[in-house]
């Protein structure tokens, strides 16, 4: 059967004439000069008024890069441009949400009277890194035929009783768009296909990886305008025809060709790769494949960048099922068939060239639908051949729907449309689901929607078979209307997808500045509430610093002062009793020792001593409690330090100061005696706790009593002197001497003469002699009976006597402290403890003062840089909508 060559179309579908027709010849002589001229002037003003819109959409083109760029240096460098999302409300104000449900139709009719401002809707604006943070808005867009040109954002006006003048969207019939408010272009893209499903993985990642991947849709945003650029100077026009899987695209491109041969045709799916149909002429009238390389980049003059194979080898390469929509692509040179003036070649026609590309069917894999995704950035126009049984697919939807980001006009080739039984059902229902899909292409169905068999085209209907003429009208009609939109009118079929792409692109930037505008603007805002908030604080504080430290200083120096004046006040009190034999302080189970009689004396000595330390060493222990006291005071008033001058949000120390903890140092040992020690544990020094005979016959304190009874001289000396001393001074002679060599100054002289004398006279006297050795046995045993009964009274004054004399001239403690007196000893050791704690609790405080303050500085500091970069933000994304603007100016042209 001899492949189909439609008829020449009716008047309505008629081409202009050629100068090679012979329609042209009769015009011409029908025809006038002047006519003539003003058809090559018209021809020329169509020519002239396309390349000024090439012209001013390549300089739209450009601005939209320098636009993106700088886009992508802000993001980058001055600000982390966040991905907003927008969520519609429910129709209706808050309140009214629950009149249907409770008054029904009425309530319905209540609702829908609420007034409504045309393309103003309120949405819920969120933020993919925090989609828990909700602002209420107002969108406002300029509706196209498919998607919002222009959109901004403004703040909702907060809720009254009254109406809202920017009510929640409409609530109608048809079911809104979910990507409506969402972005298109920019729309971050999570996996291989389009991303119409990612944002709930989207709203998981952080805000550097959000930001890094939308500089990744910019970048390939920058990449498709290159694309584009190049393409609307481009003299020829890549025609995609692609579609779900056996849905009859290589038998379309062969009826358009006029050639059944050309592709493979199968009732089963057979092409596996691209293939790409362009005229042989290009190739000087040889027909050939090219197979193009994976790696360089095609050159037909570099034979390097393909291997040649025979035309009769396409169907074998073509379908070979080691291949896929990957492999690198074949590109076909044809050599048309016998074409006439009324219909003429699609490839080559002297005026534009032309490529079939044919594309592996879109649901066979995720490759090959992929690549068709991919691939279709490169094509001026798409055609889609959907099967008329099945309709629109899964992929065929989201095919369309990623295009229509770009091209706002698609071929629909509704194929095998001769096997429908009700056709004008099958009519309704596709041009409705298009309606949906591509709303420009539905308004202009009656040249893009198209509704053939290509197989009875391709391969011919006998004449006089049902609705063959029909077929051959609508496929005349297609083939008519797809030249007509690639030649004629060149202007929609070359342009109108880069201006559509950078209309949507705009959109986009527009909507993501708006966004960012409100970010920007509540950041700007918070910084200042937070300024005004910790700035005076920072402020006071900085102020009160200085005394702040003094008071502090002077807190310890008070403590610390009190607690050694009132030490050294109470171990001198403690050691003048103990220097009069009694116990430095009353002390719970602890008590002088019964005196247990002469043959004991030694061990009563002890014991006292030991009892004695015992008392002074409980005597320090209630030195360290009044200390523990003052400090704890002390403590508490650094504490009401720290409320005053802390600001409240500032967490307050966690020490808890335990009183106990002090003089902790110190381990707790048992005496002989069997008292438990406290405090210094002084009866645990030997130099201290040992006794001598002074102890028990103090000779020298009695001598220097003696002493103290006779007439002072003038000297005013107090010193005591030592026993040593007083002993070499006791011999009879020394006595005379000195007795002899006072001066006559001296007080009681003569009577000291004069009862030696009387005592040698009665030494002289026989009676006297008699009875002087009675006598002097009577006051020897009077003497020593004395001492005796005195002992359990001296003893304890004896032992102190020395005690009190030992710790007047040293601590009574080993080591570098040994000869500073007890009592300034115990008074610093106090002190220095309580001057520990009191230091370790304004360094607390003090640490607390400062991290306030360098976190209130901090703070004060990131609020200024935040405020800002607000504000710069704020002023850049002003001038990018004005950007915008300029940009929409130079595209908006009619195509």
């Amino acid at each position: 059967m001899q492949p189909y060559h439609p008829p020449t179309p009716r008047h309505q579908y008629s081409s202009p004439a050629t100068p090679d027709s012979p329609s042209f010849e009769k015009e011409s002589h029908i025809g006038s000069e002047a006519s003539a001229r003003q058809a090559r002037e018209a021809a020329d003003g169509v020519v002239r008024d396309y390349e000024d819109k090439r012209d001013r959409l390549a300089k739209a083109i450009e601005s939209s890069l320098y636009l993106l760029g700088d886009l992508r240096n802000f993001n980058g460098q001055q600000w982390t441009v966040r991905y907003p999302h927008l969520r519609p409300e429910i129709a209706g104000e808050p309140s009214c949400r629950f009149l249907p449900l409770v008054f029904g139709l009425l309530g319905q009719i209540l609702m829908n009277a609420v007034p409504q401002r045309p393309g103003m809707a309120k949405r819920t604006l969120t933020f993919a890194d925090e989609p828990s943070s909700t602002t209420e808005v107002v969108l406002s867009s300029t509706p196209t035929a498919r998607r919002a040109i222009k959109r901004s954002l403004t703040f909702a006006p907060a809720p009254s009783s009254a109406p809202s003048s920017t009510p929640a969207e409409p609530s109608t019939g048809a079911r809104r768009s979910d990507d409506e408010d969402d972005f298109s272009i920019l729309r971050l893209d999570l996996n291989l296909g389009a991303a119409r499903h990612a944002d709930s993985l989207i709203s998981h990642l952080e805000k550097a990886s959000i930001s890094m991947l939308l500089d990744n849709r910019i970048a390939a945003s920058l990449d498709h305008l290159a694309l584009l650029r190049k393409r609307i100077y481009d003299a020829q026009s890549r025609v995609l025809v692609t579609g779900d899987l056996n849905a009859g695209k290589s038998t379309l491109i062969n009826a358009l060709l006029r050639r059944n041969e050309v592709m493979p045709t199968d009732q089963q799916p057979l092409t596996t790769r691209f293939v790409e149909v362009v005229s042989a002429k290009e190739n000087e009238g040889r027909e050939e494949i090219h197979v193009l390389d994976r790696e360089a980049k095609y050159d037909p003059a570099d034979k390097s960048t393909y291997t040649v194979e025979s035309i009769d080898k396409l169907e074998a390469i073509a379908t070979d099922m080691e291949t896929d929509a990957s492999s690198p692509p074949l590109r076909v040179f044809l050599r048309e068939a016998p074409t006439d003036v009324a219909n003429p070649s699609i490839l080559h026609n002297g005026v534009v060239d032309i490529s079939l590309i044919d594309a592996p069917g879109l649901n066979r894999d995720s490759v090959k639908t992929t690549a068709n995704f991919a691939r279709q950035v490169e094509i001026d126009v798409v055609v889609f051949v959907v099967s008329a049984a099945n309709h629109f697919t899964l992929s065929a939807k989201e095919f369309i729907w990623q295009a229509g980001h770009e091209k706002a006009h698609l071929f629909i080739v509704v194929n095998r449309f001769d096997q429908i039984k009700d056709k004008e059902r099958c009519r309704r229902v596709v041009l409705e689901q298009i309606k949906q899909l591509s709303p420009s292409t539905y308004e202009d169905a009656a040249d893009l929607v198209h509704f053939v068999d290509s197989a009875n085209v391709a391969f011919g209907i006998p004449d006089g078979e049902a609705g063959s003429e029909e077929l051959d009208e609508a496929f005349c009609h297609l083939e008519h209307s797809l030249r007509s939109f690639v030649l004629v009118n060149r202007a929609k079929s070359k342009l109108g997808p880069a201006q559509n792409y950078i209309t949507h692109l705009l959109a986009d930037v527009e909507l993501l500045a708006s966004a960012n505008s409100l970010l920007a603007a509540q950041e700007q805002e918070a910084a200042r509430d937070e300024l005004a908030r910790v700035k005076p604080v920072l402020e006071k504080m900085k102020k009160g610093k200085e005394s702040f430290e003094e008071s502090l200083v002077a807190e310890e120096e008070q403590s610390t002062q009190q607690a050694s004046t009132r030490a050294r006040a109470a171990m001198d009190r403690a050691l003048e009793r103990v220097g009069r034999g009694e116990l430095a302080a009353p002390a719970p189970g602890l008590e002088l020792p019964v005196y247990p009689g002469l043959l004991g004396v030694w061990d009563y000595a002890k014991e006292i001593k030991n009892v004695l330390l015992s008392s002074l060493d409980f005597a320090s222990s209630l030195v360290e409690a009044d200390a523990r006291k003052i400090t704890t005071e002390g403590v508490d008033r650094v504490s009401l330090l720290g409320d005053k001058h802390l600001p409240d949000d500032v967490e307050r120390t966690q020490r808890i100061f335990v009183p106990s903890a002090m003089f902790s140092q110190r381990k707790l040992s048992r005496r002989q005696s069997g008292v438990t020690s406290i405090g210094l544990g002084l009866a645990s020094q030997r130099q201290l706790s040992e006794v001598n005979i002074s102890d028990i016959f103090d000779l020298q304190h009695h001598v220097f009593l003696a002493r103290s009874t006779l007439p002072s001289s003038t000297s005013s000396s107090h010193e005591l002197v030592p026993f040593s001393a007083e002993l070499s001074s006791l011999g009879a002679a020394s006595l005379a001497v000195g007795a002899l060599s006072l001066s006559t100054k001296t007080l009681g002289l003569n009577a000291i003469i004069d009862g030696f004398v009387r005592f040698s006279e009665l030494a002289s006297n026989p009676a006297a002699r008699r009875w002087a050795a009675p006598i002097v046995g009577i006051f020897a045993f009077g003497a020593v009976a004395y001492v005796v009964y005195e002992l359990p009274r001296s003893i304890p004054r004896n032992v102190g006597r020395h005690l009190q004399a030992s710790l007047l001239t040293g601590s009574g403690m080993p080591g570098d402290n040994e000869t500073v007196p007890w009592a300034e000893y115990q008074a610093g050791r106090v002190s220095k403890e309580v001057r520990k704690v009191m230091r370790l609790a304004a360094w607390d405080l003090r640490e607390r003062f400062k991290a306030a303050v360098d976190a209130r500085g901090e703070v004060v500091r990131e609020s200024e840089e935040t405020e800002r970069r607000a504000a710069k933000a704020l002023t850049w994304f002003a001038e990018v909508e004005k950007r915008v603007e300029s940009i929409r100016d130079e595209v908006g042209v009619k195509m």
